[in-house]
Order: C-alpha cells, then structure tokens, then sequence
C-alpha cells in the first residue's frame, strides 16, 4: 500500500500548500514574505493611498480597498467552495497580517483546512468604491499581479489576467452586478475552463455535479457503497443543512433526476442523522484510500464540499461551508495515520514460526526467469538479470548462504543490514528515451522490498535551502533503507546544481557509506557519470555503471511493432523493417527522441488508416521522411513569397549561401571551421520575426546545417527562476529543447530589465553564452525585441555582442505590404476579396498612426478575423441560402465599421 508520490508531501513537515483541484505544493522559502510585500507596495501606491473603506469587518479600519480587494481575491482563486489545506493554507493570515483586525494563530499542521465561498467576481468588488472606475479596474488588475507566484493558484490567476487584459466593451460607470454580468459573458471558454464560477451560480452548480457524479462513480467501483447516487445526494443536501432540493438542480442534474430526488427527500430527511453519516462516508472514504484510490477521495471531498457551498449560496454565489459538515479533516487525519511512517519492533514469533517452516520445507521454490520489456539494451539486460540472480531477489555473497536463511534474514532488513547481502547501487547512463525509468521499474519490482520504489527528482530539491534539501534527502534515504528502493532521477542535474550540487553530492556519499542496507538507482544523461565525477570523483565509484544506447534500425522496428500492437493494429514484417530503418535515420526534436519516435510513428499511421475491420499497415504506408517538426514543402520559396522584408531576405540569403558553401567544402573534404550563426532580429511586432525564425530553421535543415530544424519559442519566464539554484538548470533544460534547432528568444531585453538587485536574468544570460558556444554545431540562438533595448541588451555583456555577428531590423511594413499581407492571410483561411475591398484597406491604412506598438502584421490578422465575423452577421441576415461563392467572400462592408471613425479613435483602438 503506497500513496502515489505527488501526495507524499502530506507526510512531510514542510510548508505545503495544498489546493485539492491542484495537489500539494511545497512552497518555496521566501515567496510568502515577496508577496507579502508587493501587497504592501500596491497598497501604499500613490494611485491607491487615498481609497479606503470603514466597512469591512475582518481588516483595520480604514482599510486600503486594496486590501480589500486582494482579500476577496485569496478567498476566490481557489475556487468556489474548494478545498484549501495544507500547514500553509491560511493565506490571508500568512499574506496580510499586518492588515487583519483579529488575525487567527498561525497553524502548521499538515491536516488544517479549509474552503472559501469565494464571492469575488471581476471586475471589481471592494475597488468599486473608488471615485474613479477606471483606475479601480486597473488596481484590480494589479492586484491579481502582485499574486503571481503560489502555483496552484496560476492557472485561475492567468485566466482572470487574459480577462482584464481583453475587457468587453462598455461603460466603466455601470452599475455593479451589470457590469459583472458583461465580463462574465465576454470570458471565452478557455477562461470559463479555467474558471467556471464565471458562468454563474447554476452554471457553476452544473460543473460541480458533473464532477461530483463523476468521483462518485469512481470511488464506488474501488469502495462500493449500499446506496444509489439519487439518495447519496440526498444526503448531501441533508448535510448541508438544506431543508429542501434547489430548484436549480433541475438543470444541472436533468428533470428526471430532480424530480426523483423531490419524491425522496422528505423520506430520507425523517431518518438523517449527521454524524451517522459522517462517520460511515469517513469509513467508506478509507476504504477507497487503502485500495489505492487516494486521488479520487480527494476529488470526491473537493466536489462534495463545493457541491454544499453552490447550494447554500443559491440564488446568489457559493457561501463558505462549515467545516463539519463534509469529513475532511477526518480524511486527512486518516491519510497520515495509513502512510506517515511508523516505528516497527520485530515480533520474536517471525522468526521463530519462520525457523520452523524452514526445517519443514525440503527445496526450495522454483526461481522464476527475470522478465523485462526492455529492447535493444543488451548491457542493461545483463546487469539487471545479474543484481536479480534471475529469481527476483538480490544477489547473495558468495558465503554459502541458501535460500530459506536468506529468507528469514529478511525479516530483519528494515532496521539492520543482512549478512551476505550485497545492496543494489546502480548508475544508469544513457541518452533521454531509452529505457532507464522502464529499467529502474522492473528491478525495483524484481527486488521485492515489501514497499514500492520511492522516486526522487531533481525538482524536489531545486531552489531549497541546503539544510533543508540535505534533510529530505536524509529522510528519503532513511525511509528506503532496507525496506524500498531509492530510485533518483536526474543525479546529474542534482550535482551539478551551481546552489546546492556539490554540498549534495557529499551526503549522498555519507549516506551510502552510513546505510549498508540501502538500495540505489541513479538516472543520468549520457555524459551524466562524467559530470559527476568532475563534482564528486569519488561518488560515482560508489555505483556500478550500465549505459543505455541509441536504438538500432532493429530496435526501433521492435518497437514499432509493439505500438501497433498496443494501438489494435499490426504491420507486415517488410513495413516493420521499414518503420525500424525510417526512426533510426529521423533526428530527433525536443523530447520526441529514441523510444517516443515508434509510438508517434504509430499514431500517426493508425489515425490515417482508421476504418472498420483490422487495421494492417503495409510498407507503401511508411513516408520516406519522417517530419517531426513540421513546417513548409519549400521553405526557402515561402520565405520569397512573404511580403516586403526586401533588406531581410537579401541578408539572410547570403547568410544561407554562406551556409551551402560551408557544406559542400566540407562534403569535399577540405578542413572548415563552423561559422557562428546566432543572429539577433529587431523590429516592431508582427514584422514577422518569429515566422521567418521558423523557416530559417527549416532551411538549415534542409542543408544538413541543424538535424531537426525546429522552433522553440522562449520568454524570460522560460530561463528565469524565482529562486536561487532555478535559473541554470532551467535555463540548460530549454536549451536542451531546442538543440537540432532555432531557440527564439522574444524580448530578450527583459533579462537585463528588472529593477531588483536579486534578480537572475544575468545568470541566465552567462549559462546562455555558455551553452551556445557548447553546442555551436547544432543550435542557433536568435534574440528578438524592439531596436533600442536590443541595442542596451548587447551592451550589458561583454560576451553577447560577439555570440551575435549578424543582426536584422525588421522594417515596419508599407501600406501596400499590410494589403498584401491581409490579402495573403484571408487566401490561407479560404477567402476571397471582392473588388474594391482592397482599396478601402489601403486608403483606411493611409490614416492610421504609426508608432512603436503598431501591430502589422498582427493587426492584419485582427482585422481578418473581425471581417469574417462581420461577414457571418451579414450572412445570418439573409433570408435566401447565400451561394458557396458568397460564403468565401469578403467585401468592402465587411471590414470593421471602426475604421471610419475618426483617426484619434482609431490611434486608441490600436
């Protein structure tokens, strides 16, 4: 019985917050105080000194509206009646004390919780109060910024930017609730997703139950339950103190069902009892925990209690639930009493009963054949059969020991090492995708500790103090010694951490020296030994080495084979030969690579052979190539095609001559040197950087230049960590994405830009010069942004003006260009322009102000799309079916009515 590892955290002492829709999250040391303070900065902002209010009841008066705000805000990100616990989970407490009136006592206990009502709705609550509604806005806005960082809160926190980042269009002066009602209905469903309390109280009830059926469902499959879903509702409501069945419910639960629930209601209510109940769903709650349903309990708690919160609130938004009335703190309390662990005292009977069956027994059992699913791994094969000795079990010393003693030694392996037992310490190294966490898995079940095997990543300590990431490594070791394996992934990543990596590396070693009875995988790259071993030389001797290798044509088709298999499909031997020798000869891209190519060649063929009866894919259907990154059939034609850029295409067909020339000398034989090919773009947006970053990278793949040829797009947020120990790693991790193709970095400038002396944007510069110069031969690196803080981003390292020889500008596009481009952008969408509309573009452009947040080719496309919707409103208005040309038409009244409005108001809607 193991609790899946993202829960792990429950059992731990560290500051964890933990959002239920999200999972445990350790938070990091220092963020809490960092938020704390830009609250603060928010509230003493010049804009927000003067707005107070004397009626809030939980803040000191006057309060800031700010505050206010930000504390409605940390009741609702959450979500509406969710489950919010964790030893960090009072968030107003921990983020706001210094503006509580009476501020509960901080706690640290791992089972508190809570679940806020959550009645904050954008775009304003307590802000409203301000004179000035459009200022209130913007402080709301802010608000959500200065929350930037508490993990499980992003996804919600994102989506409610993207909503003020795009506000519908009205009047800033209306009244509330109308106001509210007019964003909620603009919010697209990518936000809704995100956020589905915007769809109002019975939306949001419909969303609930959807997911509250569902978890129900699940957890009566692995815990069955002597009750049908209409009286377990039921009972909810009885909980919650509801003395009738919401009306509302008929939409979310259907007619049928709401009216079965009104017929029983009355009945059941007669027998309810609240605590019988509590007490019989916490048993059947921990009946579903040990049958290894942990995540769906927690679902089902989270749904529950939301479930009572929407109905309470009901006409109105989810109120905050008692804490008694759903048996969380139960099912917390229990969680730790089944996995936290537990001191053990050897009962004298198991080995005394032990002794004697083993006098009684006269052989012992047959050894059962080590059975992997590895491929085209022999040196991994041979190893893990040999640690096993073939039977499951570790290999025994040579001392003569047979197996009934090795049996009963085992009983006391929890606590003391067995004599005659050699522990399992194994480094396996190796490229990404070959079978090293398959490998760990099977020897981790072959071994048979008694409990599964305990993984440990990198990011499980990135960004701790080092007390605190030398402690958990101490209790993981102390945990698995004896009893489970210790698998750790990414041992390299871990010591070569510039923060913590070499202080780690040392204990690690203790730790394998103290515990004698502790097992061990580590997982490295393929020179990951090596890195080791300039931190550390003495550590990887502690380990035996097996290396993973790249797979042969043979390999490949074998597994190949198997996807097929796994996807109700199969291949006649000359496709399979032929899939092994195509994924042998395809570079890879990102994390497509090695073993993830044969599932992805799969899917691919399977998808496109889709029809009744059995799928069988034969050697016509194996493409020749094998393109993983996509792209043009002719990149350098469409780079020709684009409109304008005249100087940029002139540059960059000499820099690819440039590159053609290099290949064919060395394809000759003669000695050439690798050119750097690191380019800097400047320009204005939607002058098209990105998209001729993309071909680019096409090109150089087409002439051997790059392997893959693929874009990866990057920001600040990519390279830059929040924390000491994260911006390296982070910064390697995406580099390592991008090898074989184009990194393309947008605003690079930020990464000097930030005014606070803790930030790490330079320490992402210096890995990044590092890295480029590293992997010159397989990588360009093309930095992007406006002209002027490009210039001032060069100049801030002595090394980056060099890694760049060639820089572009980007021109702003002419009328004619942005006609082209509309023109270009509505025949790839399947449109045709009807005469006379271009010329109304082009003399709407002639009056349009130009300046630094122009949009080009950006705005082309906004355009594009506001025509075609306008175009559906007109075709709606037509009685008569319009003809199939009339459906792919676009005229001149279907540009946007905006444009003829004065140009000061066309400056603003730019």
């Amino acid at each position: 019985m193991r609790l899946p590892e993202h829960l792990e955290l429950l059992l731990t002492d560290e500051p964890v917050l933990d959002v239920y829709s999200y999972g445990p999250w350790r938070v990091p040391d220092g963020l809490f105080e960092e938020i704390s303070a830009r609250v603060d900065g928010l509230a003493r902002d010049p804009r927000a000194a003067g707005l107070t209010t004397d009626e809030h009841k939980l803040l000191t008066l006057p309060a800031s509206l700010v505050i206010a705000e930000i504390f409605g805000m940390l009741a609702f990100l959450p979500g509406g009646g969710a489950i919010k616990a964790g030893s960090w989970s009072q968030l107003p407490e921990r983020l706001l004390r210094g503006h509580l009136v009476n501020p509960s006592p901080i706690s640290t206990r791992m089972t508190r919780w809570d679940a806020p009502g959550g009645r904050w709705r954008p775009p304003v609550d307590w802000l409203i109060e301000a004179p000035d509604r459009g200022l209130a806005i913007e402080l709301a806005r802010e608000c959500l910024d200065v929350l930037a960082g508490i993990e499980p809160l992003e996804q919600r926190r994102k989506a409610l930017i993207r909503l003020y980042d795009d506000p519908p269009v009205h009047d800033v002066n209306l009244p509330k609730m109308e106001m509210r009602e007019l964003w909620h209905w603009h919010a697209d469903d990518e936000i809704l997703a995100a956020v589905p309390e915007l769809l109002g109280p019975v939306g949001y009830l419909e969303w609930v139950c959807a997911g509250l059926l569902a978890a129900y469902e699940h957890l009566t499959s692995v815990a069955p339950r002597d009750e049908t879903v209409e009286t377990h509702l039921i009972q909810l409501l009885l909980q919650g103190s509801m003395e009738h069945v919401p009306a509302e419910l008929t939409l979310a639960l259907g007619e049928e069902r709401y009216g079965e629930l009104q017929e029983r209601f009355a009945a059941e209510k007669r027998g309810f009892k609240p605590g019988a109940w509590q007490e019989k769903t916490r048993a059947w709650l921990v009946r579903a925990l040990v049958a290894g349903a942990a995540d769906a309990c927690r679902a089902w708690l989270d749904m529950a209690m939301r479930f009572v919160a929407t109905v309470q609130g009901l006409p109105g938004d989810p109120w905050f639930p008692k804490t008694e009335w759903i048996p969380v703190g139960q099912f917390q309390t229990d969680l730790r009493r089944l996995y936290a662990a537990r001191r053990r005292v050897v009962n004298p009977l198991t080995d005394t009963l032990k002794v004697e069956e083993g006098a009684r027994t006269s052989s012992p059992a047959a050894r059962p054949d080590l059975m992997t699913k590895l491929v085209d791994q022999p040196e991994l094969i041979a190893v893990l059969a040999e640690l096993t000795n073939g039977d499951g079990k570790p290999e025994a010393a040579a001392t003569g020991e047979t197996p009934a003693a090795a049996g009963q030694a085992k009983t006391a392996a929890a606590k003391a090492k067995t004599p005659g037992r050699t522990p399992v310490r194994l480094l396996l190294v190796g490229p990404d995708g070959t079978g090293k966490r398959d490998a760990a898995q099977e020897l981790g079940k072959a071994l048979a500790l008694g409990r599964d095997p305990l993984w440990l990543t990198g990011n499980l300590l990135a960004g701790q103090r080092l007390s605190d990431a030398v402690a958990r490594l101490q209790a993981d070791a102390r945990d698995c010694a004896g009893e489970r394996l210790l698998i750790i992934e990414g041992l390299d990543e871990i010591i070569t951490d510039p923060g913590n990596g070499e202080a780690l590396a040392e204990e690690l070693h203790r730790l394998l020296a103290v515990h004698d009875e502790l097992n061990v995988v580590a997982l490295c790259d393929a020179t990951g030994d090596e890195r080791i071993g300039e931190i550390n030389p003495v550590l990887p001797q502690r380990f035996r080495v097996a290396r993973t290798r790249p797979f042969t044509a043979e390999g490949h088709a074998e597994l190949f084979r198997r996807a097929l298999r796994e996807r109700g499909a199969r291949g006649t031997r000359h496709a399979i030969a032929a899939a092994g020798e195509l994924l042998a000869a395809t570079p890879p891209v990102q994390t497509l690579r090695n073993a993830r190519l044969a599932p992805h060649l799969a899917d691919i063929l399977v998808r496109s052979a889709a029809g009744d009866g059995e799928i069988v894919i034969g050697k016509a259907d194996i493409p020749r190539v094998l393109h993983l990154s996509g792209g043009a059939d002719d990149p350098r034609a469409e780079l020709r095609e684009l409109p304008g850029l005249e100087s940029v295409k002139h540059e960059l067909g000499l820099v690819v001559a440039t590159a053609r020339a290099t290949q064919l000398r060395r394809d000759s034989g003669l000695k050439v040197s690798t050119p750097t090919r690191h380019m800097v773009f400047t320009g204005n947006p939607g002058t098209g950087k990105t998209m001729v970053a993309r071909l680019l990278g096409q090109i150089f793949k087409r002439l051997g230049v790059l392997s893959s040829g693929h874009l990866v797009e990057a920001s600040r947020a990519h390279l830059v960590g929040e924390y000491i120990g994260q911006t390296a790693p982070r910064t390697r991790r995406l580099v390592e994405r991008a090898l074989g193709g184009v990194l393309f970095i947008d605003e690079a400038y930020t990464l000097t830009q930030s005014p606070l002396k803790s930030d790490y944007g330079h320490e992402a510069i210096a890995e990044l010069v590092k890295l480029m110069e590293d992997h010159r031969d397989d990588l360009i690196v093309i930095v992007a942004g406006y002209e002027q803080q490009m210039a001032e981003f060069l100049a801030t390292n002595p090394g980056l003006d060099s890694r760049f020889p060639k820089q572009l500008h980007f021109p702003d596009y002419s009328d004619d260009e942005l006609v082209a481009v509309f023109e270009r952008l509505a025949t790839a969408d399947g449109f045709r322009l009807d005469p006379g509309t271009t010329e109304l573009l082009r003399s709407m452009l002639s009056r349009v102000p130009r300046g630094p947040s122009f949009g080009n080719g950006r705005l082309m496309r906004n355009l594009l799309d506001l025509a075609v919707a306008n175009q559906a409103q007109r075709l709606a208005t037509i009685r008569r079916k319009p003809s199939k040309r009339g459906l792919v038409t676009l005229t001149a009244d279907d540009l946007p009515a905006l444009w003829e409005q004065p140009a000061e108001l066309i400056g603003l809607y730019l």
